[in-house]
């Protein structure tokens, strides 16, 4: 775990702010386009007109890393949204509600937590045939929820029994009031370092669909598909995947020593 005066989370902060303005602001100053094709300029290697070279149908891949990057936070943001948007009234719920309630609430984060996550995703978006963002920010989404909603159940059932919530109670508070006022409030420090690392889950799970073919199709670049580009020519071109692949590494990184950090501190 990272001490609280490491200087890991301002180095993060600021890598993670580098590489989510390039994403946002490159392909607007850089004017490139992720999928023109020149095959005349195919696999060439890095230079000062084509920064990471270029992939087998002569695409710049640093314009397609940047283009994909947008798609990456994307999916990546709205996913934990949706996720948060169930699993934390879901927690609520379970965690302020009686034994028997709450026992079958339980069992249902069980049981979709019982088969692999990953696993989930792939077979639902292999059945429904349909790669589009919305259907797979939805599908992430849908199936993300259950860490979030546990975390939330344990941390209500902890707060519900503490002297201010009873005090509450006695003297005739609502319900809902309880749950907006006292311990809502009480959960936004967890959560938020859920949410924080869910991000980086997220970003690997988008990138692994689209690398096997199930996620975003070419030509319009992800960061997983241009790794899949590469593969065949990772001696020759290894440009096409290294690239790609140190922006998922990179982020996916800085988004957890950021995660962790929080943690601790809130812990400290």
């Amino acid at each position: 775990m990272i001490k609280a005066n490491n200087k890991s989370f301002k180095i993060s902060v600021m890598l993670l702010f580098i590489i989510i303005s390039s994403v946002l602001l490159g392909p607007l100053l850089l004017n490139m386009d992720p999928v023109s094709q020149s095959l005349q300029d195919a696999y060439k290697k890095p230079s000062k007109l084509h920064w990471f070279g270029t992939d087998k149908f002569g695409r710049d891949v640093l314009a397609r890393v940047l283009y994909g990057g947008r798609i990456s936070f994307l999916i990546a943001l709205m996913s934990v949204v949706l996720s948060m948007f169930i699993g934390i009234p879901y927690g609520l719920i379970s965690g302020y509600s009686g034994r028997k309630f709450d026992a079958v609430l339980s069992w249902f984060i069980n049981l979709f937590m019982a088969v692999p996550q990953f696993l989930l995703i792939l077979v639902v978006i292999a059945v429904i045939d349909d790669n589009s963002v919305f259907w797979i920010i939805l599908i992430i989404g849908l199936f993300s929820w259950m860490d979030v909603a546990r975390l939330v159940r344990n941390q209500a059932l902890s707060i519900k029994e503490r002297d201010f919530i009873l005090a509450e109670r006695v003297i005739g508070v609502s319900q809902l009031r309880i749950l907006m006022r006292h311990i809502l409030p009480n959960l936004i420090g967890p959560v938020v370092v859920s949410a924080t690392l869910m991000l980086g889950n997220v970003i690997l799970i988008e990138s692994a669909l689209s690398f096997i073919g199930l996620g975003i199709q070419p030509p319009t670049p992800s960061w997983g598909n241009i790794i899949n580009d590469g593969r065949h020519v990772l001696i020759d071109g290894w440009w096409i995947s290294v690239f790609p692949g140190a922006a998922i590494i990179l982020t996916v990184l800085c988004i957890n020593f950021i995660g962790e950090y929080i943690q601790e501190k809130q812990v400290v």
